[in-house]
């Protein structure tokens, strides 16, 4: 049977590829600690060169850095006292006050229902003159200077902008960068030795090929306009990784927060981070993560209870279900093909590839 599954995800990818979805991809779905597929279909680059697909390819996960990176960070300091989901964003953040920022929280942040806009290219708006050094602190206060869309807590409206300030606080908080937080307290204890941001040397010929630019394309360097403006990192992106690493991450979450008898996140948290929170405007999200919902076109496929993922820009996809023990990974490099490119399709087929195979691999 995992003969079967892995065929089919393999002529799904291809399928995807001709239609041009994507150069390329690797598929990886487990269930527990049994890994059912991981396939690597493609290209990781055409240009300047063809580059095959490996399994071991490194993506640019894009806006999977929210969940994997910040949120639990976030969740980690929580456990440890040194601040609260509830703690109001001005508490840490004095400027971000007046009207009805004043009521924001970090929950609102988690959840993106804190009135922030969706976003913002801070490239464009402050430039390059802007000295390094200088750049976090500049575009932290312009987002706590933004009027509030909306009223906290009253919609919900999917913010990068949110998880720049989370990642803001975070440093804050712990008095130490947040790169270096994920480094010691996510990634080494649960063994992802080819995670992190700003990928060195020795990563880089693995790396996937994004965006095309007039200088060429990018390639183990953040996509992300706002995070590569902030050196590789900005809370919301910058984060790359491999299939078999955000497999390790997830069936850390699964097993209630521990691996191989290193805890990152207590039991507790991690029931949290699959708590549907009251958030209106039809979305289900929890803490970070969005909780699957039949019709929502981010969950490609997973179980509508106990279920929780999401997706990155550059054409990544994560969700785990656990009830089953079920968890999809699809990571693409779908904007090497140009911003327009949806991937979508390939996204649910390999979502139902997964139900209904795996439900008969465990009959």
């Amino acid at each position: 049977m995992k003969r079967a599954i892995s065929e089919s995800v393999r002529a799904a990818i291809e399928d995807a590829i001709g239609q041009g979805q994507t150069p390329g991809a690797v598929c990886f779905i487990g269930r527990g600690d049994d890994t059912i597929c991981h396939e690597a279909v493609g290209h990781r680059s055409l240009v300047p060169r063809r580059l095959p697909m490996l399994p071991d390819t490194v993506f640019d996960l894009a806006s999977l850095t929210k969940v994997v990176a910040t949120t639990t960070l976030v969740m980690q300091l929580a456990e440890r006292g040194v601040l609260s989901i509830d703690d109001e964003v001005r508490s840490w953040l004095p400027s971000f006050s007046g009207d009805s920022r004043s009521r924001v929280t970090i929950r609102h942040l988690l959840t993106h229902s804190s009135g922030l806009p969706a976003h913002v290219n801070y490239m464009d708006r402050l430039g390059e003159e802007v000295p390094r050094s200088e750049r976090w602190r500049q575009v932290v206060d312009e987002i706590c200077r933004l009027p509030s869309e909306y009223t906290p807590g009253e919609s919900a409206i999917y913010s990068c902008l949110g998880f720049i300030l989370l990642a803001a606080i975070v440093e804050k908080a712990a008095k130490e960068c947040p790169t270096v937080l994920t480094r010691e307290r996510i990634f080494a204890p649960v063994g992802m030795s080819d995670t992190g941001f700003c990928p060195p040397p020795k990563l880089f010929a693995r790396c996937a090929s994004t965006e095309q630019l007039p200088g060429g394309p990018l390639r183990g360097v953040v996509h992300d306009e706002n995070a590569r403006y902030l050196g590789g990192f900005g809370g919301n992106a910058g984060l790359f990784s491999t299939a078999q690493d955000l497999a390790r991450f997830a069936r850390t979450l699964l097993a209630g927060g521990e691996h191989d008898g290193a805890r990152i996140l207590n039991a507790e948290s991690v029931e949290a981070l699959f708590t549907e929170e009251p958030i209106r405007g039809g979305l289900r999200r929890c803490l970070g993560w969005r909780m699957a919902r039949a019709d929502d076109p981010c969950m490609h496929g997973a179980p509508t209870s106990h279920s929780i993922g999401h997706t990155g820009y550059t054409g990544t996809s994560l969700w785990l279900d656990r009830h089953t023990g079920l968890l999809v990974i699809l990571l693409t490099n779908r904007v090497h093909l140009g911003r327009d490119v949806e991937v979508e399709p390939l996204r649910r087929q390999i979502g139902r590839i997964a139900m209904e195979l795996t439900e008969a691999y465990h009959a």
